[in-house]
């Protein structure tokens, strides 16, 4: 999904990892998380509620595509063990 900011001049890119429990949706997203530069990226956040947890978080690459004037900007999601 993305959502384009026009006031910003931004494109945010929403992408969730979704599948079966222990198919390493979590540990894919704490690898990219943690092999992208900490300049770049936002923390990695856990949400904890009654019945799960997601995790997430942002971040803008260094040499961020431009498109049409817009600069891009990603959110990877997860919810762990669904």
């Amino acid at each position: 999904m993305s959502i384009i900011n026009y006031a910003s001049r931004e494109i945010q890119f929403k992408i969730v990892y979704y599948g079966p429990a222990l198919c390493g949706k979590t540990t894919n997203l704490g690898y990219i998380h943690q092999r992208i530069n900490p300049e770049n990226r936002g923390d990695l956040v856990s949400l904890a509620t009654a019945s799960d947890r997601t995790l997430f978080f942002d971040f803008l690459p260094l040499n961020a595509v431009v498109i049409k004037g817009f600069v891009t900007k990603f959110q990877l999601y997860t919810v762990p063990g669904q």
